[in-house]
């Protein structure tokens, strides 16, 4: 079923055009210090709590200033990292030719492989398909700023109770959970960052991924994920992906909410370990 999610972007101040540059060093206070490409001056922009906890020092990075009084933040925080471009880039471009191929069968059924793919995480590292391999996963996409309680933050819920069940199962320990935002122009690393901290989220079990739009779409459409924008509203269905280590579609749970623990029995079986699920 396609339900219906509010989707809110607000606009504030922003610089004309976005700045580049390599982030020197972050202070307690969220104050970054930004060395622009040309090097002759550093940039002193304030961090949201989400940016700061980003692995962003020393990085090169992509954003644009908003003005809130006399204070410059940076907002819209992403990797500008040339060699991450270029492989984003070519993962990009090779699917976007793989989903014009397939037509109108593109949503992958079970058994097929899952997708290639490189997506920023919440701790601004580059995740590629390579990177998933060998672990049992589960699957998902919402977008941050969803405010019907049935959809996104339903699914993330569950999500946060699948990571707990699994984290009482030693056997577990191999398994990974992944979400991948469909609204990646707000969605940055920061604000996943920001989001799965709000659910407690384990970041080195659970990882929320975001980056280049027409990349996301494509996954969207192998996923059998569809959306329609409509005046600040999202439109869109919902599914848990189950993976397997071999990085074949397992199973397909249709709906934002799903049953976490019978979700955990499917992955402990995936990982070859047998176990008990407290209830």
């Amino acid at each position: 079923m396609i339900r219906t999610c509010l989707f809110f972007l607000t606009v504030v101040g922003l610089s004309a055009a976005p700045e580049t540059g390599k982030v020197a060093s972050v202070s307690d206070d969220g104050w970054a210090k930004i060395i622009p490409p040309k090097g002759e001056t550093v940039f002193l922009r304030r961090f949201s709590e989400g940016d700061r906890k980003v692995g962003w020092v020393g990085r090169t990075i992509r954003y644009e200033v908003v003005m809130e009084g006399k204070e410059s933040q940076a907002r819209g925080v992403v990797s500008a990292d040339a060699e991450e471009l270029r492989q984003v880039a070519e993962v990009t471009d090779v699917l976007r030719r793989e989903t014009a191929d397939k037509g109108r069968m593109v949503t992958r059924m079970p058994n097929e492989l899952m997708p290639n793919m490189a997506l920023w995480d919440q701790a601004g590292r580059l995740v590629m398909k390579k990177d998933l391999l060998g672990h049992p996963i589960a699957l998902n996409f919402v977008f941050t700023s969803c405010r019907v309680a049935r959809m996104c933050p339903a699914s993330t819920s569950c999500m946060k109770q699948l990571g707990d069940s699994l984290a009482k199962l030693p056997g577990a320990a191999n398994v990974r959970l992944v979400t991948i935002t469909f609204d990646p122009e707000t969605d940055t690393p920061g604000v996943l960052r920001t989001y799965a901290d709000g659910y407690g989220i384990d970041h080195v079990r659970h990882r929320f991924l975001t980056g280049d739009e027409a990349q996301i779409k494509d996954l969207m459409r192998h996923y059998g994920i569809q959306t329609l924008r409509d005046d600040g509203t999202i439109v869109h269905n919902a599914a848990l992906i189950v993976i397997s280590p071999e990085g074949r579609i397992a199973y397909r749970s249709e709906g934002p909410s799903f049953d976490a623990e019978d979700i955990a029995a499917r992955l402990l079986k995936l990982s070859g370990t047998a176990g008990t699920i407290s209830r």
